[in-house]
């Protein structure tokens, strides 16, 4: 009997009788989902541009021959961990991890801007 009334109900829908279904308590409206998804997108193409700007940085700053010794050391471990937040915000997108999802955002901006403040000598 179920199957009779939505197979009905979805011929209905296709064939334009103005049927609407009833809304199903929570699950979010899909503008809702399409406004979070977007957000979501934003913050992971930020921190793929900024890192890509770090990287330009370290590449210029490094064949200029600016970043040596100690410096050198301390951009490449702020390098590698950004790197890895990068990677683990990608990962957490992917998998629809909201929570880890943010916290790989903020802390990727955070060692990004660590690094960029020691490329420049701060």
């Amino acid at each position: 009997m179920k199957r009779l009334v939505f197979a009905a109900a979805a011929a209905c829908l296709v064939a334009g009788c103005g049927l609407t279904l009833p809304p199903v308590s929570g699950i979010p409206a899909p503008a809702d989902v399409a406004d979070r998804v977007t957000l979501d997108e934003q913050g992971a193409i930020g921190v793929e541009l900024a890192y890509k700007g770090l990287r330009i940085a370290l590449e210029v700053a490094t064949d200029a021959g600016l970043i040596r010794g100690e410096r050198a050391v301390q951009v490449a471990a702020l390098d590698n961990r950004a790197y890895q937040l990068v990677t683990a915000t990608r990962a957490a997108y992917r998998a629809g991890n909201a929570q880890g999802y943010a916290t790989a955002v903020q802390e990727a901006r955070a060692v990004i801007d660590q690094a960029l403040n020691a490329l420049r000598g701060r």
